[in-house]
C-alpha cells in the first residue's frame, strides 16, 4: 500500500518537473487522426468498367458499320427491284400494244384479202363484159367497114332538104363518136379495176410485211418479259435476304447500343459515387476559405474562342443529348494549360472521357478541371500558383480535336465557368 502511494507521488513529481522544464506535448499527438478516403479500389473497378465500355463501343462501332453496309445494300436491292418492276410494267404495256397492233394488222390484212377477191371477181366480170362488147363492136365495125360508105351515102342522099342533110350527117357522126366513147369507157373501166387491184395487192403486201415484222418482234419481247420475270424473282430473293440481314444487324446494333448505354450509366453511377466520396473527404481536409480573386483564363489570352458552351448539346462523338458541364477552348497541340487560380492539385490522372486531366481545389468549395491534355505536369497534393503551367493541351479521351475542356465546380456541382472567369 505504501509502495502504491509512493509510485503515484513519484509520477506526480515527474510530471511537475517536466512541466516546469517547459516541455510541452504537441497538440497533434492529442488529436485522433481522420482517415482519408482511398479511391484506389473504386478507381480500379471504374477502370475495368471503362475498359469494358471501350470494348463495347468498339464492337458497337463495328455493328454500326455492318448495319450501315447492310442498310445500303438493302436500299440498293430495293431500288433495283423497283426498277425491274417498272421495266416489267413497261414490257407488259409494250407487249399488249404489240398484240393489239398484230390483231389490227391481221384484221386489215383479212379486209385486203376480201377486197382482192372482190376486185378479182369484178375485174374478171368486167373483162368478160369488155370482151363481149368488144366482139359486138368489132362485128359492127366490120359491117360498117364493108358497106359503111353505101349505108352512110344512102342515108345522106335520101335527105329531103339541106337541113335534113346536115341533120343526117350529124347523126352519122354521133354514131361513130358513140362507138369510140363506148370503146374508151370500156377501156377505162378495165384500167381502173386493174389499178385498184394493184393498189390492194400493194396494201396486202405491206400489211403482210408489217404482220411478219410484228410476229418477229413478239417472241423477242416475250423473251425479254421472261428474262425480266426471272430477274425480278432473283431480286426479290436477294431483297428478302438483304432485308433479313439489315434487320438482324439493326437488332444487333440496338442490343449493343443498349449495352453501351447501360455500361455508361454504370460508369456514371460509379463516377458519381467516387466523386461523392472524394467530396466528403475534401470536405474534411480542404481549405475552408476560398483563396480569393477572380479565376484566370486557363491558357494564353490570345486563345479566346469558345467552341462549345455550358449548355445542353448533342455529343459530337456519340450523338446523344447531354449536359456539357464546362466550356471548350480550341488550342494548338502542346500549348500551355494554366491554373486558373492558386490551390492544391487533388486529381492528376487519365480518364476514359476526360483523357489526361487535372483538378485543382481552390478552397471554399471551388475547384477547377482541365481535360483532354496530352501531358500532365503536376501531381496530386502539389501546391500551384495562379497562371502556372499544369499541363500541355491535346485531344486525349473522348475528343474531336486539340482543346481544353474547362470546368468549374461549386461544392462538387458543375457551374457555368463564365460566371467565375472573365472571357478575354
Amino acid at each position: 500500500m505504501n509502495l502504491k502511494k509512493h509510485l503515484i507521488r513519484l509520477g506526480i513529481v515527474l510530471l511537475t518537473a517536466v512541466f516546469l522544464a517547459g516541455y510541452v506535448i504537441p497538440m497533434w499527438s492529442l488529436v485522433i487522426p481522420i482517415a482519408s478516403y482511398d479511391a484506389t479500389a473504386d478507381k480500379q473497378a471504374l477502370k475495368k468498367m471503362e475498359e469494358e465500355l471501350a470494348a463495347l463501343r468498339g464492337t458497337s462501332a463495328q455493328a454500326t458499320d455492318a448495319y450501315k453496309n447492310a442498310l445500303a445494300e438493302y436500299k440498293k436491292a430495293e431500288a433495283d427491284l423497283a426498277l425491274a418492276e417498272e421495266l416489267k410494267i413497261s414490257l407488259d404495256r409494250e407487249i399488249h400494244a404489240l398484240e393489239t397492233e398484230i390483231e389490227k394488222t391481221q384484221q386489215l390484212l383479212n379486209t385486203y384479202n376480201e377486197q382482192l377477191v372482190y376486185y378479182a371477181d369484178a375485174v374478171a366480170q368486167k373483162q368478160t363484159e369488155i370482151e363481149e362488147r368488144f366482139a359486138l363492136f368489132i362485128d359492127r365495125v366490120r359491117i360498117n367497114y364493108e358497106d359503111s360508105f353505101t349505108s352512110y351515102l344512102e342515108i345522106i342522099l335520101s335527105s329531103e332538104s339541106f337541113s335534113d342533110f346536115l341533120y343526117r350527117v350529124d347523126i352519122i357522126g354521133s354514131l361513130l363518136d358513140y362507138d369510140k366513147r363506148v370503146l374508151a369507157a370500156l377501156d377505162r373501166s378495165k384500167k381502173d379495176l386493174s389499178e385498184m387491184q394493184t393498189e390492194y395487192q400493194t396494201l396486202q403486201y405491206n400489211a403482210q410485211q408489217t404482220l411478219d415484222k410484228l410476229a418477229t418482234d413478239m417472241p423477242v419481247l416475250e423473251q425479254k418479259r421472261l428474262d425480266n420475270e426471272a430477274l425480278i424473282q432473283q431480286l426479290e430473293e436477294d431483297f428478302l435476304k438483304l432485308k433479313n440481314n439489315k434487320d438482324a444487324t439493326e437488332e444487333e446494333k440496338r442490343k449493343l447500343d443498349e449495352q453501351v448505354r447501360k455500361k455508361e450509366a454504370q460508369i456514371k453511377a460509379a463516377e458519381a459515387e467516387i466523386e461523392k466520396k472524394i467530396k466528403e473527404a475534401q470536405e474534411k481536409e480542404r481549405l475552408e476559405n476560398y483563396v480569393g480573386g477572380v479565376l484566370g483564363w486557363p491558357c494564353d489570352l490570345k486563345h479566346n474562342i469558345i467552341s462549345s458552351y455550358f449548355v445542353d448539346r448533342i455529343n459530337p462523338v456519340y450523338g446523344y443529348r447531354e449536359k456539357h458541364n464546362g466550356i471548350d477552348i480550341p488550342l494548338p497541340y502542346g500549348s500551355a494549360v494554366l491554373a486558373a487560380n492558386a490551390g492544391t492539385v487533388i486529381v492528376s490522372e487519365y480518364h476514359y472521357s476526360y483523357g489526361y486531366y487535372v483538378v485543382i481545389d481552390h478552397g471554399g468549395g471551388i475547384s477547377t478541371l482541365y481535360g483532354h491534355n496530352s501531358k500532365l505536369l503536376v501531381s496530386v497534393g502539389q501546391q500551384v500558383k495562379k497562371g502556372q503551367t499544369i499541363a500541355l493541351a491535346g485531344s486525349t479521351g473522348v475528343s474531336t480535336g486539340s482543346h481544353i475542356h474547362f470546368c468549374v465546380r461549386k461544392n462538387g456541382v458543375a457551374v457555368d465557368p463564365l460566371g467565375y472567369v472573365n472571357k478575354p
